[in-house]
């Protein structure tokens, strides 16, 4: 490999392992980060990439011409955090950096903004959409109003008191823990001076316990195991049972006390009757506002999400009512078409998926009461604890898979594009707010001079140390990049992911040649 070829392969991996750090630091979906990342690689010139993730890792090596390969690490951060707003932002970046409507300059520039920009809303308003959404849950699990209204209360200072362990550095877990106990002690003393009935404090519980839930872990841990990355999805299983444990943790010791007091009993027996079938989609729509709000999403989408979360809670309502199916098989089928929603969102609307799915996810299925009273009954001691306990489990699990089938299904008619001539491209990842209209589709086998030469001249560097090493590129090959280029063989470089694990390659990349390519 030439000097000039290394330095310039350096810059365009920089560029993507960059762009895919940040992307995984947002809770985007590692299927469309390698996907973006092998287009962005392609789109710079580089071909046959081989890109391996491992457990919080990410690594790519290029071995052009046969000699010392060129490898890439980065480390990745995620958790159950999110800003969709800035989903949309990585993913328009990728996208426009990739196509070639913008220069190598000034995609460079955009992402060290977006390195260094806020969230979409500041923490008061992020904070005014969770009480929004505890209420509304509070509701749904047949709270009254006065609930409802303390649901809202108690959402804000356990959310407090986890932001002041996380100044000093506490663990995560310990957090998840204090809230919990945060919310459970808040409802055992309003119960015990009088204020609420015990049909109260066991809505307004509920309500702020499934909160705690890690349902964005397990919907990312379902991806991952189903999209071919077992080492991801192993790391999110050890995260999704460290913070369930925290809950039960910080539940067991306010238990503890409350049952020496006899009070908790009371709420542990109380029967949470279904909501007025007139409120459910109201309260889900209202719920999903809230957690839009709360999850960063732009005004833009507010829309988009009410929907989602107003026809996810139909689809569970007549699961429950209409077809009289249990719990879990009804939030699976509501989740699934809740993913078939957002696939098509995706391709059509040019939205994140979970622009889609956070919002109407927790807006409408969130086993509430199952989670308080399974956890509630068990320490009280009631017969029969377990069968609460395990429908919350098994429901909580169902909320993961459902999504991931939908978004599947909904992919299912891209090879049938592909099989026509017309290669699925970066866009279909999802973008993009800004940036005008996707660039032109070409055949996957027709790349014209201008565009390859477009594509070699690609060369990025990154402001982030983490990831590479600051480089520089001549003013003059700036100049000379058009904003009319086109990603290099769309389909070939977006298509399967190569991934070495264990010293074995995996066979996705091969596979992609032999078949049409699921974008999903």
């Amino acid at each position: 490999m030439a000097v000039d070829e290394r330095e310039r392969a350096l810059r365009v991996l920089s560029f993507a392992l960059d762009v895919a750090m940040q992307m995984f630091r947002q809770g985007i979906e590692t299927a469309v980060v390698v996907r973006t990342v092998r287009g962005l690689a392609s789109a710079g010139g580089v071909e046959d990439l081989r890109i391996s993730v491992g457990v919080r890792a990410i690594h790519l090596q290029y071995c052009g011409g046969g000699e010392e390969p060129l490898v890439l690490f980065g480390s990745v951060q995620a958790n159950d955090a999110r800003d969709i707003g800035r989903m949309g932002d990585w993913e328009a970046l990728a996208v426009r950096a990739a196509a070639g409507t913008i220069s190598p300059a000034e995609a460079e520039r955009d992402a060290g903004i977006l390195a260094q920009a806020g969230p979409t809303w500041p923490w008061y308003g992020s904070l005014l959409g969770g009480c929004l959404l505890a209420a509304m849950i509070c509701l749904q699990a047949n709270g009254t109003v006065l609930a409802a209204v303390v649901s809202a209360g108690l959402f804000v200072f356990a959310n407090r008191a986890g932001w002041a362990l996380s100044t000093v550095g506490i663990a995560e877990f310990f957090q998840v823990a204090a809230k919990a106990s945060t919310v459970l002690a808040g409802a055992v003393s309003l119960l015990s001076l009088g204020v609420l009935t015990g049909h109260e404090a066991a809505s307004l519980s509920a309500a702020n316990l499934v909160l705690l839930l890690p349902i964005l872990s397990l919907v990312s841990l379902v991806e991952d195991a189903v999209g071919d990355f077992p080492l991801m999805a192993a790391a999110r299983i050890v995260t999704v049972l460290l913070l369930t444990g925290a809950i039960a943790t910080g539940v067991m010791v306010v238990v503890s006390v409350a049952n020496d007091l006899d009070i908790l009993g009371e709420a542990s027996r109380v029967h949470l009757a279904a909501l007025p079938p007139a409120l459910v989609p109201v309260t889900a729509l209202v719920g999903a506002l809230g957690n839009a709000i709360l999850m960063g999403t732009p005004a833009r989408w507010w829309l988009l999400a009410c929907g989602a979360g107003v026809v996810t809670s139909l689809a569970n309502w007549t699961g429950r009512s209409v077809l009289g199916l249990s719990a879990p098989v009804s939030i699976f089928l509501a989740t699934t078409v809740l993913g078939v929603l957002a696939g098509a969102a995706a391709r059509t609307l040019k939205v994140p998926t979970a622009a889609v799915t956070i919002p109407g996810l927790t807006g409408a299925v969130l086993p509430g009461p199952a989670m308080y009273l399974g956890l509630s009954q068990v320490f009280a001691r009631v017969p029969g604890s377990g069968d609460a306990v395990a429908e919350a489990i098994v429901s909580t699990a169902a909320i993961g898979v459902g999504v991931v089938l939908g978004l599947q299904l909904a992919a299912l008619r891209r090879p049938a594009a592909a099989m026509s001539g017309e290669p699925a491209c970066l866009t279909d990842i999802g973008p993009s707010a800004a940036g005008g209209p996707p660039p032109p589709r070409r055949h996957r086998h027709s790349v014209t001079a201008s565009a390859a030469l477009s594509a070699c001249r690609f060369r990025l560097s990154t402001r982030c140390g983490q990831s590479a090493r600051e480089s520089a590129v001549p003013p003059d090959e700036l100049a000379q990049h058009r904003a009319g280029s086109a990603v290099h063989h769309g389909a070939d470089a977006l298509g399967g992911c190569e991934v070495q694990r264990g010293g074995e390659t995996d066979r996705q990349h091969q596979r992609a040649h032999e078949r049409p390519p699921d974008f999903g």
